[in-house]
């Protein structure tokens, strides 16, 4: 063998370390992108919470049936909007995170017999 060619052995350890450093990859953009997520997810919870409180204290300081109407009418039309708004941020951010875990894929992958 000339001092050019590898061995199998070489070639084949190289091979592993590349498929490692690439599944690696793979596994930490996927996990970022949970944790981005999960971290929306939780904005949004607190921002449900905040709301639901506002809402029972406006409902506690209510005189008549007509104020119930009113203020039960303008939280869910709040409420829709928010949700709605929190729909496609969740739906922009998945596909954000679906591109980025392609993105090691587009390359061909691993590679590692090449």
């Amino acid at each position: 063998m000339s001092a050019k060619e590898e061995n199998p052995f070489e070639k084949m350890n190289g091979a592993t370390e590349k498929t490692r450093e690439f599944v690696e990859k793979a596994y930490l953009t996927a996990l970022q992108s949970a944790a981005q997520y999960n971290a929306k997810l939780l904005e949004f919870a607190r921002v449900k919470n905040e709301a639901a409180f506002h809402y029972a204290n406006e409902l506690s300081g209510m005189k008549t049936p007509a104020e119930f109407l009113e203020i039960t009418a303008r939280h869910a039309r709040e409420q829709l909007a928010v949700m709605t708004a929190q729909a496609k941020e969740l739906a922009t951010l998945g596909q954000q995170a679906t591109l980025k875990a392609a993105e090691p894929f587009k390359g061909g992958g691993a590679k590692g017999f090449g």
